[in-house]
This record gives C-alpha cells, structure tokens and sequence, in this order.
C-alpha cells in the first residue's frame, strides 16, 4: 500500500527554487511508492495549520519544504501523532537538516526520501512553544531577528551580520534551575540537536534522542575571542573553548530579565522572565537516510 506524503512547502524559502520543485518532486519521487501532493504556506506559521489539517486527513508523512523556522512550523504540528517528517531543506541555515546528516542537494534529498527510514526524536518544549533543533537567549537572538529582516541569505551574508552586531553587543544575564546568575553572557543557548545552521556548531555532543537537552552558556569574549569563537564553531570543537560551558538536563527552569529570543532561528518574544523547559523523548517521528 502507498505511503501518502504531503510537501509542504515555503515559497519564499530558497530564492530561485520554487518554480522548480514541483518539477523535480514529479521527477525523482517514487510514485510506486507514494501518493503525494503539495501545497504552499501563505503566511507566518500558516504551515502548522497545514500540517495538522494533514494529520487529521490521516496523511503518513508531512515533507517541510524550507529552512529551519518552516521544519518547526510544520514538525510542532506532528509531535505525539502517528504523522511521520520529512525535510528537503531550502532554507539558508538548514541545522536540523545537518545535524540529521539529510542531503541539502535537492534532487539527492528528493531520491533519500524513496528509501528513507523512520526515527524517533526528541522535542522540547520552552513555556507554550516547542522548538526540534535549538532555541535561546542572547546574541543568538538578536542575530535571529536581524537575519529575517535581511533580504539576501546564505553564509556570507550571516557571517558579516555575526560580526558586525557583535561590535554593540552588550552581554546578558541567566539563571538555571535557582543557581547564582551568570553574567555577561553572549547567549544562552538550549541544544536539542547541535548547531544553528550554516555549519555553526554550538553545542557538538548534542543526541537529538537521548532523551535529554543541553544548556550551553558561552561568556561575552573579546573581539579576537569571538572570531576565535566562530572558527571553533565551525570546526565543531566551540566545547574546548574557555567561554564554553554546559549541562545536560531533562528539565530546566530559566531565569533571566530577556525577553528576546529565537525558537529553532525564528525570532520570538516571551511574556514571562521566568520559563521551565521539558524534554519530551521520542515524541517526533521524523525520516532519515538509510
């Protein structure tokens, strides 16, 4: 019996790439296989009434079509449901897409979808909102809300905007679990999986299923510190940096005067100073490569 799927996709996500992804789709889907359609979102978090329109219309997989904010939009939807996600990342930063090791080469991602499995991980849950990938406060943040204003995309123009907020960036404070403050902070950052996005490794021992999540802290540094930082980050090695500290916890309560934050690099604003984080285990069924 065919597996029915979904695509779901983000039309401004991947500039140049929406007129052609019905073609390839049609192209390299194996129609022995699934029965599939697509559809387009038409606003922000329009994608999670889509997926769960899905899900009641007892769809088997739902394929996110974007970057990161879009795999939220589309993943929060499926959580504790029989509703399995896909990904064929269009998007600029696509972490959750590497950190799963999925193809960002869309007609290779199209075809790992013919013979992909389906795995459990893990979500977590931050106040009323879920995140899949990373969330946090800090610099993260702000370089999150001053990315989705830009106009063009891709590493060249997220690595200048890194260094050019850095130069005004004054640090913040958090408290974890009624522990003593910590101060000055570059951000604050809570790991499901392991990077940002672009290759930015923030926290490298992340499991996206081990039923826990980390909390990585990393201190306000110097300009060269901060470069130093980067390139650390980008080799996968930020956790041998002196700024860098982390713990790996189930559940967590947040302190910290921030409001400002981002959920899976979507900027987001949250009512309260005080936040408990929960990890809720194997709750997303997701594909992989075989």
């Amino acid at each position: 019996m065919k597996q029915r799927i979904r695509f779901i996709i983000n039309p401004i996500s991947g500039v140049g790439k929406k007129n052609i992804l019905p073609n390839l789709i049609s192209r390299y889907i194996d129609e022995t296989i699934f029965e599939y359609d697509i559809v387009y979102t038409e606003f922000r978090r329009h994608a999670t009434e889509l997926a769960k329109n899905a899900v009641t219309e007892g769809i088997d997989i739902v394929c996110a079509v974007g970057g990161d904010g879009s795999v939220n939009e589309v993943g929060i939807a499926l959580i504790n449901t029989n509703t399995s996600l896909a990904i064929l990342p269009t998007g600029s930063g696509n972490g959750l897409a590497r950190h799963l090791n999925l193809s960002l080469k869309l007609k290779k991602a199209i075809k790992n979808l013919n013979k992909a499995s389906k795995s459990s991980i893990d979500t977590v849950k931050i106040d009323n909102r879920h995140f899949i990938g990373v969330a946090g406060f800090g610099f993260d943040a702000l370089v999150a809300a001053k990315f989705d204003q830009y106009h063009t995309r891709g590493f060249l123009s997220y690595a200048k905007l890194v260094i050019r907020e850095f130069r005004n960036f004054k640090g913040i404070s958090i408290r974890v679990n009624n522990e003593e403050y910590l101060d000055n902070l570059l951000f604050c950052t809570f790991a499901n999986a392991s990077q940002f996005g672009n290759g930015f490794i923030i926290s490298p021992k992340s499991d996206i299923n081990d039923g826990s999540f980390e909390i990585v802290c990393i201190k306000n540094p110097s300009f060269f510190g901060f470069i130093f930082l980067l390139i650390r980050s980008y080799l996968g090695t930020i956790d041998k940096s002196n700024y860098f500290s982390s713990i790996k916890v189930h559940q967590a309560t947040i302190e910290t005067p921030e409001t400002k934050a981002h959920i899976d690099g979507e900027p987001v604003t949250f009512n309260s100073n005080s936040l408990a984080l929960n990890c809720q285990s194997n709750s997303l069924s997701v594909l992989i490569n075989n």
